[in-house]
């Protein structure tokens, strides 16, 4: 198993600020006119902003710099106070010839997971009950098998109100973990996982994000008083999902958390818990820019040179102007390296 360091920079929805132009200094554009909450730069090997379109001929090293909500004052040695100043997060060193990969994602939705059960052909036997079986799959703390069973009494042998019983049946329970609708005209029960709420609700929740993932049993209780299978069968039932996608805020909150500890972060449970804001936004979509590289450094227990791998994954919002810009920094100057690597585009 590879261990790598990976190190999370979080861009807002903004364009660039003016006082960001090529070669200004890191200590100017920190100053309360320089970089903005959320503003994303990329510095040359001097800390100078690097120029849109500089290659490794003209920096060969790179930092990434993100700016935060934190300010902060201070008195400069000819006893000047200097108020306003940014607080920034910085990945690098980047040398162009460390650099093992430079990709993106792209913005794609989630989607819940499905089961689309087909009816037709079916009778009802009035008087019969019937149960729906859903067995959770993603639920690890359980011992066995976590799930949820709907009885159903059919009235009639009418399919179109047996279906539309089951469907109410099951919107009805208030605990429930899929919606379910029922479609007369093509005969469809359509079941659809819901959002699990102690991930998707706020940024600082304990539980990760994670997916409703479900099978769908049919039982009915015969004259004996025995469960039997009934229709449909497996060849009715067609699952879809769920897919995770990329950049939902969820994925990147999660993301953000699991570096803290390479910021020192790592008391998370005794009081008082002391941690800076997530800078993640809730609702927002992100697109990401992931950069691979290695880092050279002296080993301690050896007189000679070794390197460690490092990433480094900068989201940006989906549509962002400030992407543009970030963009314009980064690919010529990826495209110069050794690893000559492909434009990333959103």
């Amino acid at each position: 198993m590879i261990n790598r360091v990976t190190s999370v920079l979080i861009g807002k929805d903004i364009s660039r600020d003016a006082q960001v132009v090529a070669g200004a200094q890191l200590d100017t554009i920190t100053k309360s006119t320089g970089l903005a909450d959320g503003e994303v730069v990329v510095l040359d090997e001097n800390k100078k902003v690097l120029a849109a379109g500089a290659t490794v001929a003209d920096s060969e090293a790179i930092f990434i710099v993100q700016s935060t909500s934190e300010t902060f004052d201070y008195t400069n040695k000819a006893g000047t106070a200097v108020t306003g100043n940014r607080r920034i997060i910085m990945d690098g060193p980047i040398y162009g010839g460390k650099v093992k990969n430079y990709s993106g994602k792209a913005y794609t939705a989630r989607s819940e997971q499905t089961a689309s059960i087909t009816l037709a052909g079916m009778t009802p036997s009035a008087g019969t009950e019937y149960i729906v079986r859903l067995v959770f799959k993603e639920v690890n703390e359980h011992p066995g098998q976590f799930t949820q069973s709907y009885r159903h009494i059919a009235e009639s042998a009418t399919l179109d109100t047996f279906g539309a019983a089951i469907a109410a049946k099951i919107n009805a329970h208030t605990g429930r973990r899929v919606d379910a609708s029922y479609d007369n005209g093509t005969d469809v029960l359509l079941l659809t996982a819901k959002e699990i709420p102690e991930g998707t609700t706020s940024l600082n929740e304990i539980d990760e994000h994670r997916q409703v993932n479900f099978e769908v049993f049919f039982n009915y209780v015969d004259s004996d008083g025995n469960w039997q299978t009934w229709e449909p069968t497996d060849d009715t039932i067609t699952y879809s999902g769920p897919t995770r996608g990329d950049g939902e805020w969820e994925n990147i909150r999660d993301l953000e958390k699991s570096v803290r500890g390479y910021r020192g972060i790592s008391n998370l449970t005794h009081f008082p818990v002391i941690t800076p804001d997530l800078e993640t936004v809730k609702d927002e979509t992100y697109d990401q820019i992931v950069i691979e590289y290695d880092v050279a450094y002296r080993s301690p227990d050896n007189q000679y040179q070794k390197e460690a791998p490092r990433s480094v994954v900068i989201a940006l919002p989906d549509g962002a102007n400030q992407t543009t810009d970030v963009l314009a920094q980064l690919n010529p100057w990826m495209a110069s390296c050794p690893g000559a690597f492909a434009n990333v585009s959103f």
